[in-house]
């Protein structure tokens, strides 16, 4: 069941670390740790025994162990903790300068790398796979400073650079629609037209017959092209084209530190194992949704639901079948919803979908969306026939699911009121005997 929403205690509300054995390094990691990262959730364990304990049953972006050398079976406590989390954690070890020879033995037990204390801010960046955005200063600073003869940039190129800067955690084709205009001040063109990976976005008239071109190339080859037409005023000098080679440059790093930027935003808000958004995910839409809906006066549903007995399977089969159910459960049910419903695997074997209906005002007296249970009867059919291979022959037809019900504005009117309301129908379900979905304050069963 739900404990409850409070996401400063929450393991899958951002990125989780893990600290092992804080204080051996002379320093208390975890805080500094806190520090650079305030949007991670950081756990500290005191043992290797107790942190191999902690990774079997929570699920964490990296740990980072402090090297024990008093520890007789060093090397077998690594191997623990990296077979306790998998491949899929970032295991660093963590040490004095005097203990770094110890510490890259230790890496053939299983760890990925190891950091010297005091932690270098980059150096750890890198070793836990974040990438850090510059602010926009720093980015000004580098980009013009980096090439011995930059041309420097007037006061309005360094405003439109700034904005291109501010779009970097915003749609793609906001920042490109933002470059245009800013090679157009710099190179003084009529017009100028900014291609990458498909997306176009002009500035003046279009580009048909550029004067000038120039590459934009990202680590993987040419990702787009810089289009300039005609100058302002007279024609282009060296100075102009050495300019637009240098702001290629600038917008080609740009962009690639977008799409890394994009990449980090898609992984924190993604559940690993199912594939699924993930709860931090769901919590920030249904606030969006809702907010919407008072505006707009459509009604929203919330489903939460389990998977009955998901721990018999983990006992019985092993925890790959666990895994197994639950991305299968996950992007089945995912398959039967509507477009624009939103499929979530909130924490351990729980699930949150969301049902919305922004086409029109609410009718007097109407109640849940009519698609909810059409959704559930579809996937409840789908589940009975469903191949689990980890669960061999005898799975089909096997699982059953049990959840709750409730929906904005009838049962509730804020997001914590509504996963509560909907949490109560899901463990009346569960006290019903489960395989049963409940509307809060019905006593009805529907979906099976």
């Amino acid at each position: 069941m739900i404990s409850g929403l409070d996401s400063a205690t929450d393991p899958f509300v951002g990125d989780r670390v893990l600290v092992v054995g804080d204080g051996l390094c002379g320093a208390n990691i975890a805080d500094e740790l806190r520090a650079r990262y305030p949007d991670f959730s950081i756990a500290s364990c005191a043992s290797y025994l107790s942190a191999i304990a902690d990774l079997a049953g929570r699920p964490s972006r990296a740990v980072i162990a402090c090297v024990d050398p008093s520890l007789p079976q060093l090397g077998n406590a690594i191997a623990g903790l990296r077979e306790a989390g998998g491949d899929r954690i970032r295991l660093i070890l963590c040490c004095a300068t005097e203990q770094e020879p110890l510490a890259r033995d230790m890496l053939e037990s299983g760890a990925d790398s190891y950091l010297l204390h005091p932690l270098d801010g980059t150096e750890l960046d890198d070793a836990i796979g974040y990438a850090r955005l510059s602010d926009p200063a720093s980015w000004l600073c580098q980009s013009f400073t980096t090439a011995p003869d930059a041309p420097p940039a007037s006061p309005d190129e360094l405003a439109l650079l700034a904005d291109v800067l501010s779009a970097i955690g915003k749609k793609p084709m906001a920042m490109i629609e933002r470059i245009a205009p800013l090679i157009r001040k710099a190179i003084g063109a009529r017009a100028v037209t900014v291609v990458v990976e498909g997306a176009v976005a002009t500035s003046g008239e279009a580009v048909t017959k550029p004067v000038l071109t120039a590459p934009l190339e990202g680590k993987a080859g040419v990702i787009g092209q810089l289009c300039i037409g005609e100058p302002e005023g007279d024609a282009y000098t060296l100075q102009d084209v050495e300019r637009l080679t240098h702001y290629a440059t600038v917008v080609s790093n740009i962009i690639e530190a977008a799409s890394k930027h994009r990449h980090w935003q898609r992984l924190a808000l993604t559940d690993e194992c199912s594939g699924l958004p993930n709860r931090r995910y769901i919590n920030e839409r249904l606030d969006q949704i809702l907010h919407q809906a008072a505006a707009d006066r459509f009604p929203v549903t919330l489903l939460l639901f389990d998977i009955d007995d998901l721990k018999k399977y983990n006992d019985e089969f092993g925890h790959d079948a666990g895994d197994e159910i639950i991305r299968v459960t996950g992007q089945l049910f995912q398959q039967h919803c509507r477009e624009q419903d939103v499929v979530a695997r909130y924490g351990g074997d729980e699930f949150a979908v969301l049902f919305w209906d922004p086409e029109g005002p609410r009718v007097a007296g109407s109640r849940h969306p009519d698609g909810v249970l059409a959704v559930l009867d579809r996937f409840n059919a789908a589940l009975r026939s469903q191949q689990f291979p980890l669960l061999g022959p005898t799975g089909v037809g096997r699982l059953t699911i049990s959840g709750g019900l409730a929906s904005y504005p009838w049962d509730a009117s804020t997001r914590e009121d509504l996963f509560k309301k909907a949490d109560d129908a899901l463990l009346a379900a569960k006290r019903a005997g489960k395989n049963r979905i409940l509307l809060i304050g019905d006593a009805e069963s529907h979906g099976v």
